[in-house]
Protein backbone atom coordinates (compact mmCIF):
# COMPACT_ATOMS: atom_id res chain seq x y z
CA UNK A 1 0.00 0.00 0.00
CA UNK A 2 1.83 3.49 -1.24
CA UNK A 3 0.68 6.38 0.04
CA UNK A 4 -0.96 9.10 -2.80
CA UNK A 5 1.26 9.44 -5.80
CA UNK A 6 1.66 12.66 -7.48
CA UNK A 7 -0.06 12.38 -11.27
CA UNK A 8 2.68 15.12 -12.57
CA UNK A 9 5.48 13.70 -11.42
CA UNK A 10 6.57 12.22 -14.62
CA UNK A 11 5.80 15.31 -16.90
CA UNK A 12 8.22 17.25 -18.59
CA UNK A 13 8.88 20.66 -17.93
CA UNK A 14 7.36 22.90 -20.73
CA UNK A 15 8.15 26.18 -21.66
CA UNK A 16 5.46 29.27 -21.30
CA UNK A 17 5.76 31.10 -24.46
CA UNK A 18 2.25 33.73 -23.29
CA UNK A 19 1.18 36.49 -25.34
CA UNK A 20 3.13 37.95 -27.67
CA UNK A 21 2.46 41.53 -28.89
CA UNK A 22 -0.19 40.44 -31.43
CA UNK A 23 -2.32 38.22 -29.96
CA UNK A 24 -1.26 34.15 -30.13
CA UNK A 25 0.66 32.65 -32.97
CA UNK A 26 1.38 36.15 -34.39
CA UNK A 27 5.07 37.37 -35.31
CA UNK A 28 7.07 39.26 -32.77
CA UNK A 29 8.70 42.41 -33.40
CA UNK A 30 12.46 42.11 -32.14
CA UNK A 31 14.10 45.04 -29.95
CA UNK A 32 16.44 45.06 -32.46
CA UNK A 33 13.77 45.79 -35.37
CA UNK A 34 12.49 48.41 -33.46
CA UNK A 35 15.51 50.07 -32.97
CA UNK A 36 16.43 50.07 -36.70
CA UNK A 37 13.47 51.43 -37.50
CA UNK A 38 13.34 54.40 -35.01
CA UNK A 39 16.72 55.21 -35.89
CA UNK A 40 15.14 55.19 -39.59
CA UNK A 41 12.62 57.40 -38.64
CA UNK A 42 14.64 59.88 -36.38
CA UNK A 43 17.27 60.14 -39.66
CA UNK A 44 14.25 61.34 -42.09
CA UNK A 45 13.62 63.81 -39.64
CA UNK A 46 15.84 67.57 -39.55
CA UNK A 47 17.84 68.44 -37.02
CA UNK A 48 15.62 71.55 -36.20
CA UNK A 49 12.61 69.84 -36.02
CA UNK A 50 14.15 66.91 -33.57
CA UNK A 51 15.26 70.03 -31.49
CA UNK A 52 12.12 71.42 -31.49
CA UNK A 53 10.54 68.45 -30.40
CA UNK A 54 12.55 67.75 -27.43
CA UNK A 55 12.37 71.01 -25.91
CA UNK A 56 8.71 71.13 -26.29
CA UNK A 57 8.91 67.88 -24.30
CA UNK A 58 11.19 68.54 -21.88
CA UNK A 59 8.88 71.90 -21.35
CA UNK A 60 5.59 69.73 -21.02
CA UNK A 61 7.44 67.45 -18.75
CA UNK A 62 8.93 70.37 -16.34
CA UNK A 63 5.09 71.43 -16.47
CA UNK A 64 3.88 68.33 -15.29
CA UNK A 65 6.35 67.35 -12.72
CA UNK A 66 5.36 71.13 -11.12
CA UNK A 67 1.92 70.05 -11.02
CA UNK A 68 2.25 67.21 -9.41
CA UNK A 69 3.79 69.00 -6.91
CA UNK A 70 1.32 71.13 -6.81
CA UNK A 71 -1.16 68.24 -6.53
CA UNK A 72 1.32 66.78 -3.63
CA UNK A 73 1.38 69.46 -1.56
CA UNK A 74 -2.42 70.45 -1.86
CA UNK A 75 -2.82 66.30 -0.48
CA UNK A 76 -0.49 67.01 2.63
CA UNK A 77 -2.43 69.99 3.63
CA UNK A 78 -5.60 68.06 3.36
Amino acid sequence: MSGPTDETAGDLPVKDTGLNLFGMGGLQETSTTRTMKSRQAVSRVSREELEDRFLRLHDENILLKQHARKQEDKIKRL
